[in-house]
């Protein structure tokens, strides 16, 4: 965090605190193994080809390789040879801290992640799947409070949050969420007119000293405002019916998911998280200040 000519500035990244590194290491563990099993089991049908005389097979897979798809040599090798590709794949990695990561720990999960993956074939052939998912979406979530980039600049009046902006005067209401474990704070954020809430950002992450720094600023602004536009009784309503609606639905998917058992397990219980999700989202829009 800096703060120049008044102005605050913040930069802050999942690998940061620990919670993060735990969700980067899953993420990389479980796509490093998919990786793993991929070229593993493509080095060990081209050896096989190769033993058993399977020439003609040995050419198709040889030819998959060269120019079978979006990873194929003829494919990926440009892009390494491009300075540009390279430097974009350096900036994202250093924004969002993968860079940080220890090369040992890296391994070690992409070998869990390829023995996970294994052992939940022998469970159900759509659990690779859903697992896949499962941690891409959970630890998204999880990084999500967690990585944040923005200023404000109180001489112009202006916010930007993750390349999203907003007016100082368009804030009607800011409500602060302490996050102790990782020394941060969730803002929610309201603002004067309901259409304003399609662009700027809902939630904001700060760190605690830039929380701290900026609070009255933020609240000063949020004083001088006020709401022209509020939530009806008629969506409060809406929300919460489809809110109740979501949440039945994902207990008949698990309950029946479990009568089935197997595969339909598998499968209803991803839909029952997924249903789940929305319902518990449904009920805190419905729940939120009218």
């Amino acid at each position: 965090m800096t703060s120049q000519s008044d102005v605050i500035t913040w930069t802050r990244r999942a690998s940061e605190s620990t919670l993060g590194r735990c969700c980067q290491y899953l993420q990389v563990g479980f796509i490093g193994g998919m990786v793993l099993l991929v070229v593993a089991l493509g080095v060990a049908t081209l050896v096989l080809s190769a033993a058993n005389g399977a020439y003609e097979q040995l050419a198709i897979l040889v030819l998959v390789l060269l120019i079978g798809g979006p990873f194929s040599l003829l494919y990926v090798l440009p892009l390494l040879d491009d300075d540009t590709a390279r430097s974009s794949v350096g900036t994202w990695l250093d924004r969002t801290g993968y860079d940080r990561l220890r090369p040992l720990p890296a391994a070690v999960s992409v070998l869990a992640g390829a023995i996970v993956i294994v052992g939940s074939v022998a469970v159900a052939p759509m659990a690779p799947f859903v697992l896949f998912l499962a941690v891409v979406f959970g630890t998204s979530l999880g990084m999500q409070p967690l990585t944040s980039h923005g200023e404000i600049d109180p001489a112009a009046g202006t916010v930007r949050v993750d390349g999203r902006s907003f007016d100082l005067e368009e804030l009607a209401a800011v409500r602060g969420y302490r996050l102790p474990a990782v020394e941060a704070v969730v803002l929610r954020l309201s603002y004067a007119t309901k259409t304003r809430r399609v662009t700027a950002p809902g939630y904001v992450t700060l760190p605690r000293d830039v929380y701290e720094e900026a609070r009255p600023l933020l609240e000063a602004a949020a004083s001088e405002t006020e709401r022209t536009s509020r939530q009806s009784g008629t969506e409060r309503v809406v929300l919460a019916v489809f809110g109740v609606g979501a949440l039945v639905g994902a207990v008949g998917a698990a309950l029946f998911g479990l009568e089935r058992g197997g595969n339909a397990l598998v499968i209803l219980s991803y839909v029952a998280l997924i249903a789940g999700c929305f319902g518990v989202g449904f009920l805190a829009l419905a729940a939120r200040e009218p």
